[in-house]
């Protein structure tokens, strides 16, 4: 087990609205699990509150049996977790080489060469890698979010709503692609949707729905 929620409970400070409630879950390496919901379920929320951009009301998050609480935060974010979230953190007017080697902590940093590999497994050649992103179609950012977020070789990779925040490419496709990475390289991919298409893809589903998490099937079995 690599991330165990201990019952989570985030209430949503503008409204008022629990939007976790009591939430327990236990994730492994090797798997994907989708998380199903509405919009403004709590999906994102749960997502952010993993990846150490927010704060509790209550419970706890342990990773490697540590209180996220009490790591180092901005370490925990830049090496442990990697995010494709719909808010995305590039910098437009660099280029995607640029963006990978800004990103990239010194452990894995191993010259143009790594970075070009990196972008190669997302359908990114050396020519656009050499261009602004600005000056790139919204599919090949997209596949530099995707880059990005597995650049430093994190345990865990947090996808928000990828039929949102990569809609330029195929959600099969994605997923296939998530699946295989998880299962070569050894990582825990969680993935928030509304979508019921994820489902067939991930080893684990699960629904949030009025705060609460609930099981709803096992791929694996």
């Amino acid at each position: 087990m690599i991330l165990s929620l201990k019952n989570i409970v985030y209430t949503n400070k503008k409204n008022n609205v629990t939007v976790l409630d009591d939430t327990t879950i236990d994730f492994s390496l090797g798997k994907v699990y989708g998380i199903l919901g509405k919009s403004g379920g709590g999906k994102t929320t749960l997502l952010a509150l993993i990846a150490g951009l927010d704060k509790l009301d209550s419970g706890t998050i342990f990773y490697k049996n540590q209180n996220v609480e009490n790591l180092d935060r901005d370490n925990y974010r830049r090496h442990e977790i990697g995010t494709v979230f719909q808010q995305y953190n590039v910098l437009s007017n660099e280029t995607a080489l640029a963006n990978l080697n800004l990103s990239a902590s010194s452990a894995v940093a191993h010259g143009n060469g790594y970075f070009y590999d990196a972008l190669k497994k997302v359908g990114i050649d050396e020519k656009v890698a050499r261009q602004k992103l600005k000056k790139l179609s919204i599919a090949n950012q997209q596949r530099i979010y995707l880059a990005k977020a597995l650049i430093n070789d994190p345990e865990i990779v947090l996808i928000d709503e990828p039929a949102v925040t990569l809609s330029e490419l195929s959600l099969e496709m994605i997923m296939e692609y998530i699946r295989i990475y998880a299962k070569n390289e050894n990582k825990c991919i969680i993935i928030s949707s509304q979508s019921k298409v994820i489902a067939e893809y991930v080893d684990e589903l699960w629904g949030l729905n009025g705060g609460k998490l609930s099981f709803i099937k096992d791929n694996g079995e």
